[in-house]
């Protein structure tokens, strides 16, 4: 093998189809899953509890890959951005979901109170977490992390 056809290590990583899971791509993946799991609660299962919980698995989907793949893109700033304000799209279309369909909301509901401050919480230290591998191990000669 040639120095040329050689990749560095974590570049596969880098140049993978991950690499194109833009936040708006994650939102309406997210989105249509939850907005699935929303409908099924309501009209096949007709549980409220189920409701509920399906609309904060949305949420929590949502955050839980968004801040990883953050290390794949270019742009942190407008990452980031794009990933906050449709963090707060998605928290409004689960939630408002719920809360027509339930009644259930922050002021009447201690478990998704306690949903929403943690993933947002832990969406906060992730983006930090991720910033400052992205600062401690990025490979800046055209190679991958």
């Amino acid at each position: 093998m040639s120095e040329e056809t050689l990749r560095k290590p974590g570049e596969m990583f880098t140049s993978s189809v991950l690499k194109k899971a833009t936040p708006i791509r994650q939102f309406i993946f997210v989105s249509t899953i939850g907005l699935i799991c929303l409908l099924s609660a309501k009209y096949i299962w007709q549980s409220q509890d189920l409701i509920m919980y399906a609309g904060c698995f949305g949420v929590v989907l949502y955050i839980m890959f968004n801040p990883w793949l953050c290390l794949l893109t270019d742009n942190n700033k407008k990452y980031i951005i794009t990933s906050i304000i449709l963090y707060f799209g998605i928290v409004s279309l689960m939630y408002g979901i719920i809360y027509l369909w339930t009644g259930k909301f922050l002021d009447n509901s201690w478990e998704i109170r306690v949903i929403l401050m943690t993933a947002s919480f832990y969406m906060l230290v992730a983006y930090g977490m991720m910033m400052g591998l992205k600062l401690l191990f990025l490979d800046l000669s055209d190679g991958g992390l």
